[in-house]
This record gives C-alpha cells, structure tokens and sequence, in this order.
C-alpha cells in the first residue's frame, strides 16, 4: 500500500493545487460557486476513480498489468481483433498514445505548480520558479534507473504526509464553516452547471484536473497489483482528497475575496514556517506526482513492445519479485526531453493547464470503449449488459472530454500533436512488420511438410548445426529462413534447430527454466526455452542445457554450429504497399532496432545474419 502510494498516486493527489481554483476562476464569480465546484469535483472522483477504475476495470488486467494495451491483449486472445475489430485495434492504439502525451505534460505542469508557490511565502522567488522546475524534472528522469519499487520506497512515506496534511488542513476548515459538508449533495454541482450557461463547459473542462491520474492508475496496475491499489484509495488518497476540495471550498465561503487568489491552497495553511513547509512538501509530492505518469508510461511501452506495435527497446527489469517494474532508457530520455521543452515553452502552470486534460479525458474513452468490448467478447456478458455499462461510462467521459476540447486553442493542441506523432510511430511499425510476416510466410510451409522435405532430400546438406533464433513463438518466421537460406545458397546444415525463446514470470533469474525439445524427421529439432524475465537468455547455455537432458538424442558442439538470425532491409516497391514516408520512417525504425544477437551470449564467429529484403 505505502509503495502504491509513493508511486501511482502522485498525479492525482496533487492536483488540489490547482484544479479547485481553476475551476472556481471559471464560474465567473457565479453565487455558491464554491459549494457547488466542490460537490462536482467530490462526485467526479468517486465516479471515475473509485467505480469506474477501482471497481470495474482494474478487474481486467493482462496478467496483472492494466492499461489500454492489457485489454488489447485480452480482446486479441479473444480473436476479435481481425477482421471488423480490426478498427478498434487503431483505436486503442489511439488511446494509448494520448497516454503517452499527458504523461509528458504531467510532470511539467505538476512540478511548476508547486514550486510556484514559492511567491505565497516571498513574491521575490517568483523568477526562479521555471528554472527551478526544470533542474528538479531533470532530476527526476535521471533517477528513474533505480527503479520504482526504490522510489516507492522512499516516496511512499512523503506521500502519506502529504495525505495527511492535505486531509488536516481541509478538515481544520470544515471545521470553520461545516455549511460546506452540504456538497456532498449533487445537486449543488448540477445546479452550478445550469446556473452558469457557457461557462459550465469551462467549469467541467477544469474540475478535470481533479481526475486526471485516474488512467495512471490503471497503467502502473503492474507494479503494486490492483489490490494494493484499491486499498491505498479507499483508505488514503479519496478521503484526504475531498476533505481538502471540501476545505478549500470552506475558506472561499469565509473568505470571499480568496476565489481569485492563484495561490488558494496555499493560504490553507497559516502563513510562516509552517507555510513555507508546504510549500516544500508540494514540490517534493508534485516531483513524486510525476512518477505515477513516467511509469505508466514504461508499462505501456512495455506492453506496446510484446504486441508489436513499438521496435524491442532495451527494457530493464528493476524487481525480481514484480515483473510489471521496469525501466526504458530510451523512453525515459524522450519523456525527459519533452517534458522540459513544456516547462521551457509555457513557463507558468496556469498557461499548461490549458494545455492538461484533453489527452487523459480521450484515453478515458478509449480504455471505457475497451473495457465495454472485454466485458461483452471476454467476459460473455449479455450484449444489453454491455450495452448499458459502456453508456453509462461514457455518459461521464463524454462529458469532460468535451469539455476539454473548448481548451483547444490554448495549449491542449500540444499533447493532441505528441499523441498523433506517437500514434503515427507505433501504427507505422505495426504495418511494417505485418508486412515483414507476410513476406516471410510467402510461400512458407508447415513444420511436418519441412520435415519431410528435408528427409526426401530436397535440400543439399552440409555437416553442421544451424540454430535459427526466433524471439517469440513464431515458428513460421524460422521456417522462413531455412526455406530462404536454401534458396539463396542451395544449402543447409544437416541438424536444424528452430529455437523459441520465451520469457517466464516463474522465476526471474533463471535463463533456462524449462526447456522442451521436439524432435522431427530430416534433422529437424524445435526448441521451446523459457527464461526468467529478468535476464537475457544465453542461447549457448541453453543449448547445452538441452542436449544433457535429451539422454543422448540431441548433440551440441559450439565449434560445429552457426547462429542465425533475421533483419529485414526494407525496399522500395512498385506496388506501394506504403506511402513514401510511412516506408522510410519504418526503414529508419528497423534499421536502429536493438539488436538482439549482441545480448544473447552468441560467439560472433558463430553468429549469421540474413538481411530479409523486403519490399514496400
């Protein structure tokens, strides 16, 4: 729960810096405003954290790990992703990307809320607030190799002060004006709504930012588990949460003349030591709020990977015990960049906010559609169910979407610009790998049909070991290249070995877990090798490992054997499969793809590799 805590609930816990007094700033002075943007922001929390994310979709984890790609997952085993779903294939990537944009604008507007409270205890400070944003972001992006089971850790207790002291503060005022526990009735937020016209869009449009780590929440579901989760919510964050909203509402009743005041929450706490406390706190919970974003950020990246929609980064394993912990240098250097390119460009946290929700509010509609589609195709709900469960979330998303959109031309057009160029990225790879697959499985055969090629002897052999590496259970793939090698040099070796390498959660360190050795007709060996996801497997090793437990059927000398493994060189085609620049950003992605014999312990006079021509 306190790692949970220190990690998945920094976004959301620390938007009472801002969205209350944005919210109020948009009622334009209206009479109550206070109570009733108080009521709608409690009443928004409950509906989209606790029931909607808490309650029902943390349910449909992948196992264990939430977010948009965990349900794609789930749909994909479900086989409802070909053919007409193949649409919500694109939407869900979608999704997903404007989950990448709010998690570089996260962090930027999170820290420079909080240091910008510097100008509540001295307006002297105020210069300083942006540079001072943009050393702690940097920070922050370098310390992310030691994992975030290590930051829970230390974030977890500055979290829970942070709770505390924002349910202190709020109660304290209640205390002073307990007219305001009246919120707690919806109407209060219905009838400010009517009450203010236009202005109501601008209203929803802000009491957004309360809600807008609720789809961390579900990302970073790998890390801590969703019973951890759930728990820290209900126990911590939700009560401390609306007691604060509450409070705030509490002293604007007192103190009329504060609803304008771009420092509100701040003047909670009484001026002195103790405010300049508070300060320091915020900043420390805003730099712990942009962790919750940064990690769901290397889950999605993560589970993008293994669907095949992002190139095989190098993803770093931080847990031995939590497969969902993981760090990528590359995302988190892009992240990092981006993030201070906001800070530098928009300067002030209310210029930002502008440019926050749109991105979070249309990832909740993507991951409502997915998790209506998981309940009626995985679940086997009844499909009026269904019907009924999707229409009624999104008749809370809906609303607060739209209603970001007025924030447009502000500055939300921003992360709209970083979704769409993540989404082009990961759409663009997917087509050309789909297109590397077909190519490879043109003309390919079956494994009995291969064997009893090779034993009819229509291949010229040599005496030689040949391991063709495949790093997921494609076996077609292999076969490929066997079929491709013949037809290029109208030769193979006279043992082939397809080897499937596949991670296992059983145990993290092993790199031979369980190995299962097929053999065929012809020389033809299949190799399934688990390894634990901690490590890189080491393809020598587990040849070895298979050859001693084969009881003398299978022989493996290093000396006697090449390595083969597969890159494609991607081709101009008359046909046109792509367009011109969807073909030379897949080339450039493909030819900087990791390569994955330099981590496999392969000699490299052992090692061949096929350049796959492939034309597009």
């Amino acid at each position: 729960m306190l790692l949970a805590l220190g990690v998945v609930f920094g976004d959301i816990g620390t938007s009472p810096l801002y969205a209350f007094e944005t919210a109020l700033a948009a009622s334009n002075g209206i009479s109550g405003a206070a109570v009733g943007v108080a009521s709608l922001i409690v009443w928004t929390l409950f509906l989209v954290v606790t029931l909607k994310y808490c309650v029902l979709v943390m349910r449909a984890g992948y196992h264990g790990e939430g977010g948009v790609f965990a349900l794609m997952a789930l749909l994909k085993d479900s086989g409802w992703l070909t053919g007409k779903g193949r649409w919500l294939a694109v939407f869900l990537v979608v999704g997903a990307a404007l989950l990448f944009g709010d998690g570089a604008i996260t962090p930027a507007v999170s820290v420079l809320s909080a240091v910008e409270g510097m100008e509540a205890v001295n307006p002297g400070l105020a210069p300083f607030a942006m540079p001072a944003a943009a050393a702690i972001l940097t920070l922050l992006f370098l310390v992310q190799s030691l994992g975030t089971g290590r930051l829970g850790a230390v974030f977890g207790p500055v979290m829970l002060l942070w709770f505390l002291m924002l349910g202190g503060i709020g109660a304290a005022q209640i205390v002073q004006a307990p007219v305001v526990l009246t919120a707690i009735n919806p109407l209060h937020g219905l009838s400010l709504l009517a009450e203010g016209g236009w202005s109501a869009v601008a209203i929803v449009g802000a009491v957004v930012l309360a809600v807008t780590g609720a789809e961390a929440l579900f990302a970073d579901m790998g890390h801590f588990g969703r019973p951890a989760i759930f728990r820290a919510w209900k126990f911590i964050a939700f009560p401390a949460l609306a007691l604060n909203y509450l409070g705030q509402a509490a002293y604007v009743l007192r103190a009329p003349t504060s609803a304008s005041d771009p420092n509100l929450f701040f003047l909670l706490v009484p001026e002195g030591p103790l405010r300049a406390a508070a300060v320091v706190l915020a900043t420390g919970a805003t730099v712990i709020a942009s962790q919750a974003l940064i990690s769901g950020v290397f889950s999605l990246s993560s589970q993008a990977i293994d669907l095949g929609y992002l190139p095989r980064f190098f993803v770093r394993h931080t847990s031995d015990r939590s497969p969902g912990q993981i760090y990528i240098p590359l995302v988190n250097v892009l992240l990092g960049i981006s993030c201070l390119m906001l800070v530098v460009g928009f300067r002030s946290s209310a210029a930002l906010a502008n440019a926050y929700g749109i991105a979070v509010t249309g990832a909740m509609i993507v991951t409502s559609v997915a998790f209506g589609a998981v309940v009626l195709q995985v679940w086997r709900w009844p499909r009026w169910k269904a019907v009924l469960l999707l229409a009624a979330l999104l008749a809370v998303d809906l609303p607060l979407f739209l209603a970001s959109l007025s924030k447009l031309l502000d500055g939300a057009l921003v992360p709209v610009l970083l979704a769409a160029g993540v989404a082009v990225v990961m759409l663009t790879w997917r087509r050309g790998r789909d297109l590397v697959h077909s190519s490879m499985k043109f003309g390919a055969v079956g494994l009995d049909e291969l064997a009893g090629r090779l034993q009819a002897g229509e291949f010229a052999r040599i005496d030689s070991t040949q391991v063709f590496i495949v790093r997921k259970p494609i076996v077609d793939n292999a076969i490929a290249c066997i079929l491709e090698q013949n037809r290029r040099i109208k030769v193979v070796g006279n043992r082939l070995v397809i080897l499937l390498l596949n991670p296992s959660w059983a145990n993290a360190h092993s790199d031979s877990l369980d190995l299962e050795l097929n053999e065929y007709p012809g020389g033809l060996w299949v190799l399934n090798a688990e390894h634990g996801f901690m490590v890189e497997p080491n393809v020598p090793r587990i040849m070895r490992s298979a050859a001693s437990q084969s009881n003398g059927r299978f022989v493996f000398h290093t000396e006697e054997t090449f390595f083969v493994v597969a890159h494609e060189l991607v081709l101009s085609s008359p046909k046109r499969m792509m367009p011109p620049w969807q073909r030379h950003l897949f080339a450039f992605m493909s030819r900087n793809v990791l390569p994955g014999p330099d981590y496999l312990g392969i000699p490299p006079e052992r090692l061949l590799v096929y350049n796959w021509m492939l034309r597009v």
